[in-house]
């Protein structure tokens, strides 16, 4: 867990990316609050270190059709969190996944797009750089000072515009000078001299895609069964993890770490009551796998909610029952003093409604007629009118996209 230091002042404001898998145009995504200013206050939250009328969202919803894209706006920033921690595209896992989207000659031979705003250690920054698997192409960084100021912007090898304030570069020049090292054309500048120059603006954002951002995808969410697992060892941890767990109505009275059975594996031992008689069960032997999702999340959910991190995941609602769904959004609403952040994609229309999300939490993927995906929120639609039943009826009858244009499935005749 990070210390109260750490999680001071660290959150997602805005993504922007393009020519990545389906997208072929750049989008953004955004958690800056739009619109009604009094509507449903405990999901919003303001900070010193944004702008005086600038708040955010603590939480936000993507929907869209299967293959419409909403899981590559979440692999378009696992991409980019990759690439950042790599220190660019020379490592062969970073540069695998950058994917230029490949219905167009043109796109396939040009970079990838990135850039995201967030504020870390307490100040307000954009990074961004564009890509291909074999060398970074632009890099830049803005740092917020009286307004959005340009640290460095660099294109291929040559820094083509600085800040005389920004030390890392000048300390960077002074290596070049003293070493005739170089920077490798696969690299990115911002990750190599946070890991050489401590306490400046570098360091701030790497640490902020190494320690803030957490990102589950639909497949790897089982990875984190180890976290949570490791998580039971602590007693208080394991407490917050089994009342979690108990006020799902999964059945569970009671999650606890087990004996290590006669093949020297550890356990997790779940306990339920039923007509009052106590019944003990094993988590991996006799749970379903939505209780099993549920318990491999609850680690990494409780950090990220104590210590004000942020949380992509995608296909939140697999395995889960709606009301769940929506009761885990609901965690970042109330409780959550941190002001953690979380967004995740979902297929599920009962999560629209007016006591849990504003229109400025609900966003739409969808494809154009080019296979080119494309993002809104449902606060850019004008002339909406009725309360989200109305809303519910007509997205599921298409009026916003994100839902599949079903054929006739029969294949006989």
């Amino acid at each position: 867990m990070e210390s109260s230091l750490f999680r001071a002042n660290t959150m997602f404001i805005n993504f922007t990316f393009g020519n990545y898998r389906s997208f072929k145009d750049k989008v953004a995504f955004s958690m800056e609050k739009h619109g009604q200013t009094t509507e449903l206050p405990e999901n919003c939250f303001g900070d010193s270190a944004l702008p005086p009328r600038m708040s955010l969202l603590k939480s936000a919803v993507i929907y869209g059709a299967n293959a419409s894209g909403k899981s590559n706006l979440i692999q378009a920033l696992m991409a980019m969190q990759s690439v950042v921690l790599h220190s660019g595209v020379g490592d062969r896992e970073a540069a695998l996944m950058i994917e230029p989207f490949a219905l167009s000659e043109k796109t396939l031979g040009e970079p990838v797009f990135f850039e995201l705003e967030m504020v870390a250690s307490g100040r307000r920054y954009r990074y961004g750089f564009e890509c291909t698997r074999d060398e970074i192409v632009s890099e830049w960084l803005y740092a917020q000072k009286q307004r959005m100021t340009l640290m460095f912007a660099r294109e291929n090898d040559k820094f083509v515009d600085s800040s005389p304030e920004f030390a890392e570069l000048k300390a960077w020049s002074k290596v070049l000078s003293d070493t005739r090292l170089n920077l490798p054309k696969n690299a990115l500048f911002l990750p190599t001299a946070a890991r050489m120059f401590a306490g400046g603006a570098c360091e701030a954002v790497l640490n902020w895609f190494e320690r803030t951002l957490l990102i589950v995808s639909a497949h790897t969410y089982q990875q984190y069964l180890g976290v949570s697992f490791a998580a039971m060892k602590n007693s208080e941890l394991a407490d917050r993890i089994s009342r979690l767990i108990s006020k799902a109505d999964l059945g569970i009275q009671k999650v606890e770490a087990g004996e290590t059975d006669k093949n020297s594996a550890s356990r997790i031992g779940t306990t339920h009551v039923i007509a009052d008689k106590t019944y003990h069960f094993d988590m991996f032997h006799h749970e379903s796998a939505g209780t099993q999702k549920i318990f491999a999340l609850s680690a990494p959910l409780l950090d990220v909610l104590k210590n004000g991190k942020v949380l992509f995941i995608d296909e939140l609602d697999a395995s889960l029952h709606p009301l769940l769904v929506s009761q885990l959004i609901e965690m970042f609403h109330s409780g959550n003093p941190a002001n953690a952040q979380v967004v995740a994609t979902t297929h599920s229309p009962s999560i629209l409604t007016e006591t849990t999300l504003r229109r400025d939490q609900v966003w739409f993927v969808g494809k154009d007629s080019e296979g080119s995906s494309n993002l809104a929120s449902l606060a850019d639609f004008t002339g909406i009118r009725g309360n989200f039943t109305r809303i519910t009826k007509d997205y599921l009858h298409g009026c916003y996209g994100g839902i599949p244009n079903i054929k006739n499935l029969n294949v006989e005749g």
